[in-house]
């Protein structure tokens, strides 16, 4: 009996599991996404100072440093969809865990109501 109450505790924290496992792959692939994205910023800053301070006018001054903001932008951006990205496909998985627990569950409930009536029927046919 212990046994069967230790196993029913693990089933039901599978969903909890697949939950945690879930959110620890996104948190690593967000912290990744921030670690790379950070050392191309400090990069590629570093470059563009190098260059700036080399140019001759204001006017080219001006034109690298519009670009590089052009640039740092696009950039920006394409990181922003590819984490958004991340945290739709672990809402989705989330979602798809709430949803099969939920059947799991409605299937338990049934078994037991089903195993309950059969209990009922018996019991009321040795009292009759």
């Amino acid at each position: 009996m212990y046994e069967d109450l230790v196993k029913m505790a693990q089933d039901s924290l599978k969903p909890v599991i697949k939950l945690a496992e879930n959110n620890t792959a996104l948190a690593v692939k967000l912290l990744k996404s921030q670690s790379v994205q950070t050392a191309e910023l400090l990069e590629n800053n570093l470059a563009h100072v190098q260059v700036l301070a080399g140019a001759k006018d204001l006017n080219a001054a001006v034109e690298l440093q519009q670009k590089y903001v052009e640039s740092l932008g696009a950039k920006w951006l394409e990181t922003n969809k590819d984490n958004a990205a991340a945290i739709e496909s672990a809402v989705g998985e989330a979602t798809k865990v709430f949803e099969g627990s939920l059947a799991e569950v409605q299937e338990q409930a049934k078994k037991a109501v089903d195993s309950i009536a059969k209990e009922v029927n018996k019991a009321g046919k040795k009292a009759a």
